[in-house]
């Protein structure tokens, strides 16, 4: 399956077809390194508000910057303001980051009232008017994330192909499109199959999807299937950065090794939580690690367990002991 490269986004070569996609609320540094480590070559961060970032005490926040060990690393923006979008990709770029990554996909509620994310998607114009003027103010490559619509009907995806089309005319680097539309949210299967439009009228353009990398045979079969350039991993990477080592074994034609025994899923969510730790007061780390619990869980035989026990637990010690007792030594997966 291998082939000489793996990705191109505009001058950054990767030497696999995937990477790990911007997660609200979870992309954070140790997220990133933790893919890294097992073999994703590059991730974006969480996404960051265009407006938030044109506050310089902002983006001097460690947790805004990226880390001197993870490049290349991307900045994904969101926002309604074409001046404002270009001018936090701009400061972006400025204070570290490799590639600008703009939001016209996210389908949450509170996004979506204030007319960004998915929002955009109905209102070709504003995304081009984005697109053109950060295209214009940063040399760095450029990927636009979209969904396949708002929703099914004519006219939203009359809208849809009008922004692909005039992104790719304004000379991005790469879209990554989520194969459902934003009423959908992440209900249902997601739609390879318009994916695979996209590429087939733009075969010259990189056209990476999104949506349902859980599996990484089924990934690449999918992206065999669909001429598609690569695809990027969400979800799937939740507590889960095993994800990488195994998609990068299939890419590289090597078996794929077993899953994590409990030894070293403990080690790894005890890194992680001393981490988490490390940037926040006991309470605040305890109940931002409890979403990575629940993703970690599922790789455990006794998941509901191990999502009870550790959901419950609110010291630092009782955390721990929790990970100990449930991930104890000589077990394995």
């Amino acid at each position: 399956m291998q082939e000489s490269i793996g990705l191109r986004l505009g001058s950054l070569t990767l030497d696999v077809p995937f990477f790990q996609a911007s997660l609200s609320g979870y992309s954070d540094y140790t997220m990133r390194s933790f893919a890294r480590r097992f073999g994703c070559p590059f991730a974006l961060a969480d996404v960051m508000l265009a407006k938030s970032m044109a506050e310089p005490r902002v983006l001097r926040k460690a947790c805004f910057r990226p880390g001197i060990d993870e490049h290349p690393v991307g900045a994904q923006i969101m926002g309604e303001s074409p001046a404002i979008m270009a001018k936090a990709a701009r400061d972006l770029v400025a204070v570290g980051y490799d590639v600008i990554d703009l939001n016209f996909a996210c389908p949450v509620p509170k996004v979506l009232r204030r007319g960004r994310g998915g929002a955009l998607l109905a209102r070709p114009k504003t995304v081009i008017d984005i697109v053109r003027m950060v295209r214009e103010t940063v040399a760095c490559p450029l990927l636009v994330k979209l969904r396949i619509g708002i929703d099914h009907d004519s006219a939203s995806q009359d809208d849809f192909w009008e922004i692909v089309t005039r992104s790719i005319e304004e000379g991005i680097d790469a879209l990554v499109i989520h194969g459902r539309t934003v009423e959908q949210r992440y209900r249902g299967k997601a739609d390879w199959d318009t994916l695979a439009s996209v590429k087939a009228r733009f075969p010259s353009a990189t056209i990476i999807g999104s949506g349902d990398v859980f599996d990484p045979q089924a990934a690449f079969e999918r992206m065999r299937q669909t001429g598609l350039d690569g695809f990027v991993v969400a979800r799937g990477a939740i507590g889960n950065p095993w994800i990488f080592r195994e998609l990068r074994c299939v890419w590289e034609n090597r078996p794929i090794p077993p899953p994590p025994d409990l030894a070293e899923q403990r080690a790894i969510m005890l890194e992680h939580f001393h981490r988490v730790l490390n940037g926040y007061p006991e309470k605040r780390a305890i109940g931002y690690f409890r979403k990575f619990i629940v993703r970690y869980a599922r790789l455990h035989p006794s998941r509901k367990q191990v999502t009870t026990t550790l959901m419950k637990a609110e010291s630092r010690a009782a955390v721990e002991a929790g990970i100990h007792a449930l991930y104890g030594a000589g077990e394995t997966h």
